[in-house]
Parts: C-alpha cells; structure tokens; sequence
C-alpha cells in the first residue's frame, strides 16, 4: 500500500514576509506621528486660551481702571448676578469666580466660569500679595499638577520660552508633587513621565 504524499502548504516568502513587516512599520509610524500632532494641537489651544484671557483681562483694566474679579463698582457697571471684589489690586480665592463673571459681563470673554483645558484641568486666577501681582493658573484639581515635565517644555517652546522659571510662562510643581519632579536644576525633568507641572502666567 503506497503511502500519500502529503501535498506542499503554501507559506509566505522573505519578501512577502518584509512587505508586511514594512507595512507594520508605516502604520506604526503614522500613528505617532498623529499622536504627536495632536498634542502639538492641545498645546497651542493652550497658549491661545492663555493669550485671551491674558488680552481680556488687560482690555477690562485698561477700561475700568481695576481688575476683574477685584473690581470695587462691578455691580454697579453689570447689575444683578455681580459681586464686587475689594479693590486692592489683588484677586483673592474668594473673589477668582467673579473674575470669569465680570469678564462675561464686560464681554471680553464669552463663558462666565473657569474655562477648561485641552491638555485638562481648569484655569484659575490668584492673587500674590509678595509680588503684589495677579497670575493666571493652569492646574488639576486643588492645585494638583496638570502637565508632564515634557508637555511643560514643549508648550515653553512654543511661547519661545525656554527657563521654566522666568518669561510670559512660569512652570512650577504643582500641589502634592514631589520637589524636583518638574522642575530640577533650572531644567525640566523629563524622566518624570506623571503629570506634576503646573502653569502661572502673569497678568498685564
């Protein structure tokens, strides 16, 4: 009895076999590629919503001669749904929420609350009484870090910035953040892959 000869499967060749592994490349390629495109995107809305409120605030002092928020005769420009702030120059906790209020009011800003991220988190605004200067702030929840030490960098690049310390934009730890895991040495630390960085830029 003759035995069958098993027939020949058909595989893929080398060349079949590297087309592929080159196709894998490409698609791979293209998908960081995108992925880095889109934060490049996230980061420029950033520093556009950064320059608005930065415009809209500076519009309103110039106008009213005090800041939002802050604004001593505020009810009396807006009416009802207004508070008037202290008028000391310094935008305190209390007074952040009417700042977003006021601005809406006044029509600098279309949004009358905290606007929010694209890289996530809100926008807040403090008051520094050493420095006696009012700063716009981008952070997590309670203080907490919102950026990467590399997303930090790369929007500092495209302001055309470089220090993390000095300029339009000034990258610090954020709440509950270990010392040094954002900023070490006057430099970004970019081993630190969390977000701990947090965003202040002086108001003008």
């Amino acid at each position: 009895m003759t035995k069958k000869l098993k027939k020949d499967i058909p595989g893929f060749s080398l060349i079949e076999i590297a087309l592929v592994l080159i196709v894998i490349g490409i698609l791979a390629g293209a998908i960081f590629k995108g992925q880095d495109v889109l934060e490049a995107a996230k980061i420029r809305a950033v520093l556009n919503d950064i320059d608005r409120i930065r415009t809209a605030s500076s519009l309103y002092h110039d106008t009213f001669g005090q800041w939002p928020g802050n604004d001593s005769n505020a009810k009396a420009r807006f009416g009802p749904g207004v508070t008037n702030g202290q008028g000391n120059g310094l935008i305190s906790t209390e007074e952040a929420p009417q700042f977003w209020v006021h601005l809406a009011k006044a029509d600098h800003l279309s949004e009358d609350t905290a606007p929010a991220s694209k890289l996530g988190g809100h926008f807040t605004v403090e008051g520094d009484l050493a420095l006696k200067k009012n700063f716009l702030i981008l952070s997590g929840p309670e203080g907490s870090g919102i950026l990467t030490p590399k997303q930090a960098s790369a929007l500092k690049a495209k302001a055309g910035e470089s220090d993390p310390s000095t300029g339009q934009i000034r990258i610090i730890e954020g709440a509950g953040a270990a010392p040094g895991s954002c900023v070490s040495g006057g430099t970004f630390h970019l081993a630190t892959k969390s977000p701990t960085c947090i965003v202040r830029v002086e108001l003008h």
